[in-house]
This record gives C-alpha cells, sequence and structure tokens, in this order.
C-alpha cells in the first residue's frame, strides 16, 4: 500500500511553484522580445502582482502534482482493508471512472474553452498580444487543471461512498488501517480550498477590459471556479471522514463479538465479562467521537468557501452598472 510522505508533497508543491515561475520569466523574455522592455515590465507585473497568477498557477500546478501522483492511496488503501467480494460493484464502477483518463480529457477540454471565452472575450487582459496570450495560457491551465483535481475528488467520494455498504469481517480500527484516506483528503482539499481563495481575489482586484455587450457584468464568470469547486470540497472534506467512522464503528462491533466468543471458555464470571466488553465499547466509542469533535472543528473551512463566494459576488453586483 502506498504511503503518502509529507516532504515528497512539500517538494510537488515546490515543482509547481518553480515552474510558475520558470513560465513567468520565460513569458517575460518573450514579450521583451516580440513587443519590447515596457511591455515586458506590463506582463510580469500583471502575472506577479495584479493576479498573482505567479502563485494562484503554482498552487494549482503543485496539487495537481500531488494529486497525480498521490491517486493510488485511496484504492489501495480500500483493497487492503477488503477483499474484493466484499466491495460493492458501484466501488468497482466509480474506480473506473477515477482512473478514466478520457473522462479527465474531455472534462479539462471543456473548461479550457469556457477559459478561453472568459478570458479572451469577456474579461480581457489590458496587455500586448504577446502578454495577453501568455495570460490566457495560463488560465486557461488553471482551469483545466482545477476541473482534474475536482474531478479527481468527485469520484474518490463516491468511491468511499459505496463503502457504506461493505461487509466489515475485521477489526481495521485497532491499526487505523483506512486512515491514510484522511491524510489525501485533507491535503487536496486544503490546497485546492487556497488555490480558489487566491485566485479569485486575484482575478477580482486584477483590472480587465471589458469590451463585450456584458460590460463589467462579465466579472461574474470569474466566479465560475469557486462556484463549481464549493460544494464538491464542502462534500469532500467532511464526508469521507463520516464513512471512515461508520467503517470503524462496525470493526468495533465485529472486535466485540471476537472477544465475546475469545471469552467463552474463560474462568471469570460473567458480570468481570460484561464490566469488560463495555468499558471495551465505551473507550472505543469515545474515541470515534472525538474524530467527530475533530471533524466538525474544521466547519470554518467550509465556511471559508462559502464567505469567498459571497463577498466576491456581491461585490460584483454592487459595482455593476445593471444595479442601481
Amino acid at each position: 500500500m502506498s504511503q503518502i510522505s509529507p516532504f515528497h508533497l512539500m517538494i510537488l508543491l515546490f515543482y509547481g511553484l518553480g515552474a510558475s515561475l520558470g513560465y513567468g520569466l520565460l513569458g517575460l523574455a518573450c514579450v521583451f522580445y516580440f513587443d519590447g522592455e515596457a511591455e515586458a515590465k506590463r506582463f510580469f507585473v500583471a502575472y506577479t502582482l495584479s493576479f498573482k497568477t505567479i502563485i494562484s498557477l503554482g498552487l494549482i500546478l503543485g496539487t495537481w502534482l500531488i494529486v497525480y501522483r498521490t491517486q493510488d492511496v485511496i484504492s489501495e488503501t480500500v483493497e487492503a482493508a477488503f477483499a474484493q467480494e466484499e466491495l460493492d460493484t458501484h466501488y468497482f464502477t466509480n474506480k473506473q471512472k477515477f482512473y478514466s483518463l478520457k473522462r479527465s480529457i474531455s472534462f479539462s477540454a471543456e473548461f479550457i474553452v469556457v477559459a478561453f471565452v472568459v478570458f479572451n472575450y469577456l474579461c480581457q487582459f489590458a496587455l500586448s498580444k504577446w502578454g495577453q496570450n501568455l495570460m490566457i495560457f495560463a488560465m486557461c491551465a488553471q482551469y483545466a487543471l482545477g476541473v482534474y483535481v475536482g474531478r479527481k475528488l468527485r469520484y474518490a467520494g463516491m468511491m468511499l461512498h459505496s463503502l457504506l455498504n461493505a461487509m466489515v469481517s475485521r477489526n481495521l480500527f485497532r491499526n487505523r488501517e483506512l486512515d491514510a484516506i484522511n491524510v489525501y483528503v485533507h491535503v487536496a482539499s486544503t490546497l485546492t480550498i487556497i488555490f480558489g481563495y487566491i485566485h479569485v481575489r486575484g482575478y477580482f482586484d486584477g483590472q480587465f477590459q471589458y469590451d463585450s455587450i456584458l460590460g463589467e457584468s462579465a466579472k461574474v464568470f470569474l466566479l465560475i471556479p469557486v462556484i463549481i469547486a464549493t460544494p464538491v470540497l464542502l462534500i469532500f472534506n467532511f464526508y469521507p471522514r463520516a464513512v471512515l467512522r461508520k467503517l470503524y464503528s462496525k470493526s468495533i462491533d465485529v472486535e466485540i463479538q471476537r472477544l465475546k466468543e475469545a471469552m467463552k471458555d474463560d474462568s471469570i464470571s460473567n458480570f468481570e465479562k460484561r464490566s469488560y466488553l463495555l468499558e471495551f465499547e465505551k473507550m472505543s466509542r469515545e474515541e470515534l467521537r472525538y474524530s467527530l469533535q475533530l471533524s466538525l472543528s474544521d466547519l470554518p473551512v467550509g465556511i471559508t468557501i462559502l464567505v469567498i463566494a459571497l463577498e466576491s459576488l456581491l461585490r460584483t453586483l454592487t459595482t455593476s452598472p445593471w444595479f442601481p
């Protein structure tokens, strides 16, 4: 079974940030060569400060690398814990969709088109032709990679949902055999949330040209990533741990039944046997309850996502010429 090394994840994130920096420097050189020094400076200011593309592109590149390199964690963890016959057919259906290259390409291609339309026709960069093309390419890459990550999270959640009907035949709770899934959930969802925040704030604060019939009202289309990502991230941040708690609860029941069978021939009294079983169950349930409290403490993450979306939407509406 794959193990997630935090140092490896950190290096992958730095690879993404480094690639974004390299793209910015390459773009600076291209604009300088074709459009001159003044336009090159404008491009680099837009890329680094005005739109914060250097950060948002680096984050989503790093997140994509992490999700791509660790995508086997969930399936390997689940299949190491359960026998094939214990898993629902829906698990294997969603696993096939999770790994489908065709679906990843088609979803990403659709959002490349969306990004191209938004940033080529509705919200245009006030830069030279080379500067515009480089920024549009960076936006298309962010949309494509963001959709790739979101699609992976969606089908990972559906794979976990299918485990609710899985038969638990041994104690998975003792060695926390499913906890690697939690690491995947935390890393992928947290980095995606940070990307979404920087992306939305950066592009809402940037200076666009609005030459379409929609005028500045087209700014609302900049919310497309966060509108799509919010339900996925909210569900994926909480639901997998609810599934794990249910599976661990079944594991406790299995262990209690095993203890009952093991103590049948013991010389201790029935009262002592019941006391031991009750104490074991109490301690195990309390640990699960504590895990639930930890999950609820993550509620501000979900609230933060909603605040980002609502704040940006309200700011757009109040500054739009279509509204008094």
